[in-house]
């Protein structure tokens, strides 16, 4: 948004956004811990599709309110339907943090129950991948048009959401092989003792 020259007039955007985004953040972390007392695996599944659905409205929304190469250069290009303000750069930013919290938590609540006994350093590796994307996509920035990104996130986001709910059902099916066992075994030697 900041390359675009309609944009020259908002010189508060990146503050505007960079708010919006930590406000985003916050109200959903606020809201999946709310939720995740009150609804059985609400971190899991519905995050996820949460997360999904509002990276894709992101991409959607940056894809029709900004020129095709304003990630390159400063541009002159008009965008496919409208132009930015500060309520759409704050709105695309408070979608874009709620995304982005539903992604990061469901990454660290799949990493502690896929590998309960290593936690800290499955979310250490999912960190290094997630780190090691971004520098890539840093780096590729000056030469990949804007809707490289607009389309590939929410295909990434869709793709990511189909692995998530496979992992997800393997991690369900093995705590409750888990609880059950270990209800057996109480049971065993509950009547072993009598």
């Amino acid at each position: 948004m900041s390359f675009t020259t309609h944009n020259s007039h908002l010189i508060y955007l990146p503050a505007v956004y960079s708010c919006a985004v930590g406000s985003g953040e916050v109200v959903m972390g606020i809201l999946i811990s709310f939720l995740s007392k009150r609804i059985k695996n609400f971190g899991q599944k519905p995050t996820m599709t949460i997360g999904a659905v509002f990276t894709s409205i992101y991409c959607v929304l940056i894809h029709l309110s900004t020129a095709m190469d304003a990630p390159m250069r400063p541009s002159h290009a008009e965008p496919i339907l409208f132009h930015h303000s500060y309520l759409l750069a704050f709105t695309i930013g408070f979608i874009c943090g709620i995304g982005d919290c539903c992604i990061n938590s469901v990454r660290s609540v799949i990493c502690a129950l896929a590998w309960p006994k290593r936690r800290p350093q499955a979310f250490s590796v999912s960190k290094v991948f997630q780190a090691l994307a971004s520098c890539i996509l840093f780096f590729l920035s000056p030469i990949t048009p804007l809707y490289v990104y607009t389309i590939g996130l929410p295909v990434l986001s869709i793709i990511a959401a189909i692995l998530f709910f496979s992992i997800a059902k393997r991690t369900q099916t093995m705590e409750r092989k888990m609880t059950e066992g270990t209800r057996n075994a109480f049971e065993i030697g509950k009547k072993l003792n009598l």
